[in-house]
């Protein structure tokens, strides 16, 4: 062996060696086959999965397969006063069975509460089965509707379609969610809907959150000078001048439902000294001018969260023109000159019963409002609400308010519900029935305006932009509708 060959062996058992002892994690030293890893293509890089959207069901007995003493489990408000419910086996989206609803009244609700999470978004879906075509099903999570050119289609009759409402919960809170059924043109008297397979889910974000392009500031509501304000009204009576205070009160800013509890919770106390002045909100429906109250609410802490048994419990949102009457829609849905802070059970008692003067009472708050048949020579002879003569006058005006302030479209409220046809007569002029014009006249006499009123038309004007002209001016009442 020549001397080269020599060196050959000798370099190439210390290579040999050298990567025998590479593989230290292996047993016996390991083995190595491939001295030189072969090059590997790249990966492309994968796109982040979306998230999967929870299907977990939070409502209990969605699917109505479970009742106790002929009510579905889980279903804590059922209207029994427009709804009858049964279990039904022959008609179901779902399982075995659906909930049967004998609806015979309008504007009655199926509910539950619900804990939401503070920024999480969830879904009610519910599956509807309509029998004749004359009651529609509307959706609503706490103070969120279903728009109300969006609600069940009642012509599809004999057959399912799926409902959905989405919501975004600004606190953490104890909510409540469910249908209500509204009456069609054609109703006689009684329909059963089905319902099944009710679901509210957390719905994840499906994308990664996209950069927020900067908005352009909210333009603020422009202050408004009460020297001037009415001055294009100067020099009208009668409807000619209501006319004009149509014209420059309407265009207002319209505000979300839950603005609302924030105007409240700021202007809607007792900081008067003729009353209690404790900073708790002052309730037309509970406020005792002349003794203690029987209870108090504290702003925010107090608010009806959808769960009250008895007066004291909670305050809402009262729409002192009733809601049904112009049939939920806005801007008059939210406007503040006609909302005030109530109690949540004498509200309910109130429904949509038109304002007036009791005879028999029925139900009396503790503060003395009342609820029974008109008194005689009232010129009605139907249940009416009467609140105490401290604040008559602030209703009143209240009414006096909406019927200029939507004299455009307050013609065609009439026929929305018994009590609206009771109330309106079906002009956009006088708005009113002779006998509500007498009487709400009478009240705005005597209970004048009060310092009260004026403190919350001023907030109402920063709150939305525009003012009650019958708390500016109240002789414009008798100019416009006599005396």
């Amino acid at each position: 062996m020549n001397n080269k060959s020599k060196v050959a062996i000798t370099l190439l058992s210390l290579l040999t060696l050298s990567l025998t002892g590479c593989d230290s994690d292996s047993n016996n030293g390991g083995t190595i086959t491939s001295p030189i890893p072969a090059p590997t293509t790249p990966t492309t890089p994968t796109k982040p999965t979306k998230p999967t959207t929870p299907t977990s069901n939070l409502l209990v007995n969605g699917d109505f397969e479970t009742w106790a003493d002929g009510k579905p489990t889980g279903w804590t408000t059922i209207d029994t006063w427009g709804v009858t419910a049964a279990q039904n086996s022959a008609t179901f989206k779902a399982g075995l069975n659906s909930g049967a609803f004998t609806v015979t009244k309008t504007k009655s609700d199926v509910r539950q509460s619900i804990d939401v999470v503070a920024g999480k978004t969830y879904t009610l879906s519910t599956w509807i089965y309509h029998t004749e075509g004359t009651v529609k099903v509307r959706l609503y999570i706490n103070d969120v509707w279903t728009d109300m050119d969006k609600l069940s289609n009642a012509n599809k009759v004999n057959e399912w379609q799926e409902l959905k409402l989405s919501y975004t919960s600004k606190t953490s809170a104890n909510i409540v969610v469910g249908p209500r059924f509204y009456t069609q043109t054609g109703f006689n008297g009684s329909e059963i809907v089905y319902l099944d397979n009710v679901t509210f889910t957390e719905t994840a974000a499906t994308e990664p959150t996209k950069p927020i392009e900067p908005t352009k500031p909210v333009e603020p509501i422009k202050p408004i000078d009460l020297k001037t304000y009415y001055d294009s009204a100067k020099g009208k009576t009668g409807f000619e001048l209501k006319t004009a205070l149509h014209n420059i009160i309407k265009g207002h800013k319209t505000k979300s439902y839950g603005d609302l509890w924030t105007f409240m919770a700021k202007n809607s106390l007792d900081k008067y000294t003729q009353y209690e002045n404790d900073g708790t909100i002052l309730d037309m429906y509970s406020e005792n001018p002349s003794a203690t109250d029987s209870y108090n609410f504290t702003p925010v802490t107090d608010q009806d969260k959808g769960s009250h048994k008895n007066e004291g419990d909670t305050y809402n949102r009262e729409h002192s023109f009733p809601k049904s009457w112009f049939d939920d829609a806005s801007p008059m849905y939210t406007d503040i000159h006609h909302l005030f802070a109530t109690d949540s059970v004498v509200n309910g008692k109130r429904g949509n019963f038109p304002y007036g003067e009791v005879g028999v009472a029925s139900f009396i708050s503790k503060n003395g409002s009342k609820l029974g048949s008109a008194r005689a020579g009232l010129g009605y002879t139907g249940t009416v609400f009467e609140p105490i003569d401290e604040f008559k006058g602030d209703f009143a005006r209240g009414h006096f308010y909406m019927a200029t302030r939507y004299q455009d479209i307050a013609a065609s409220w009439e026929e929305n519900s018994v009590n609206s046809n009771a109330v309106l007569n079906g002009t956009g002029e006088q708005v009113f029935e002779d006998w509500v014009v007498t009487m709400l006249k009478r009240w705005h006499s005597n209970d004048p305006v009060s310092q009260k009123e004026i403190d919350r038309n001023a907030a109402a004007a920063v709150f939305q932009g525009n003012r009650n002209p019958y708390v500016d001016n109240p002789e414009y009442v008798s100019e416009i509708w006599g005396n």
